[in-house]
């Protein structure tokens, strides 16, 4: 328990608080192999899903959401708040549907209140930016 909270204060002082533009999920170095094709192109897949997904793109957002929770093959670091987030928008999109929902539950209720908390005002600045509305509350966490 003295590790984590002594690696929390840390990552207080150390890392600013995100905002919509922050979200920059880090997409990986493929490496070289017998999966090394298919990973390259997960990463391309993934920085044209991450354009569209800004511009409301309903699929893309789908799919920036599913690689930042299972990582698309390596080509993707896992983020699990990003993740959430993402599901949050689509929730929010007017498009969503039955499975979608069933997506955010399963991503976004594992984690922690501070997680989540997180993860609402991430998504929130990304609803106003993609939407230019405010966000509707979801209890689906």
């Amino acid at each position: 328990m003295l590790k984590f909270l002594l690696t929390l204060s840390l990552g207080v002082f150390c890392v600013s608080p995100l905002q919509a533009g922050d979200i920059t999920p880090v997409t990986k170095t493929c490496l070289p192999g017998a999966k090394q094709v298919h990973c390259e192109r997960w990463v391309k897949d993934f920085k044209t899903a991450m354009d569209l997904a800004h511009k409301g793109d309903h699929g893309a957002q789908e799919t920036v959401a599913f690689c930042l929770s299972t990582s698309c093959h390596g080509a993707v670091a896992i983020d699990r708040v990003a993740s959430c987030s993402w599901h949050l928008v689509i929730a929010n999109s007017g498009a969503a549907t039955v499975l979608d929902g069933s997506n955010l539950r399963n991503t976004c209720r594992p984690m922690t209140p501070a997680e989540k908390d997180q993860a609402r005002a991430l998504s929130r600045d990304l609803v106003q930016k993609i939407y230019k509305r405010p966000m509707v509350t979801t209890d689906q966490m």
